[in-house]
């Protein structure tokens, strides 16, 4: 239940820390959010460079890379991913479960674009074709997750307070963000997508922790 607001018809800043610190759901919630868009934020503007460099390393340095081929190849995996939630939720699969189990994946799919970025790979070939599967997943995945996360946040975050609480986490997305790009001639290719991996891997335990939280509410019901 939202707390009162404390003047006037907009709530403040304050309020709706109040709201966070009521219900532990909706912080777990916004901070899956955070932790999930943040991965694909530094995804975006990381995937060009894993790409060329993997086909450079495939097929020579005077290959053009066909990003607008591959750009709408992650649409149509996105467009897939958001066909299974719509056929998953018609099943009666409970949202909380299934954006755990896409969590995963989309961890695992990161973290094996990590590994093949490195360049730890037995032939020329191998970081391409583990990139390209590995990246069809994650777009996958961010296909089912913008459905997700709009259902869990009208379940668990009120409407009076919703686009407060939600600015609110996109403080730590954005310096996330803005800190990997900050280091990124430290970080690599590879160091970017391994802080992307761990991000994933964070919002994964959110989730679980979520739905920890529902199972034994529901327990003591």
């Amino acid at each position: 239940k939202a707390e009162p607001q404390s003047s006037g018809d907009q709530p403040t800043i304050r309020d709706a820390v109040k709201v966070v610190r009521a219900d532990p759901k909706i912080m777990l919630v916004g901070a899956t959010q955070s932790l999930f868009e943040a991965a694909m934020y530094i995804f975006v503007l990381q995937w060009p460079p894993a790409i060329s460099a993997a086909i450079g390393s495939a097929f020579g340095p005077n290959v053009a890379t066909p990003y607008g081929t591959v750009f709408s190849c992650f649409m149509a995996s996105c467009l897939l991913g958001s066909t299974i939630f719509g056929q998953l939720s018609k099943m009666g699969v409970a949202t909380e479960t299934f954006t755990s189990v896409m969590l995963a994946i989309a961890t695992l799919a990161m973290g094996s674009a990590t590994v093949a970025s490195s360049g730890a790979a037995v032939t020329a070939a191998a970081p391409l074709a583990a990139i390209v599967a590995a990246f069809f997943a994650f777009e996958a995945c961010v296909g089912c997750y913008f459905p997700s996360i709009g259902t869990l946040r009208s379940k668990y975050v009120p409407d009076s307070h919703r686009s407060v609480i939600m600015n609110l986490f996109g403080i730590p997305l954005n310096a996330l963000v803005v800190t990997v790009f900050l280091s990124i001639r430290k970080l690599g290719v590879s160091g970017a997508l391994g802080v992307s991996t761990i991000s994933l891997g964070l919002a994964s335990a959110s989730m679980i922790a979520l739905n920890r939280m529902i199972g034994k509410k529901e327990a003591e019901a």
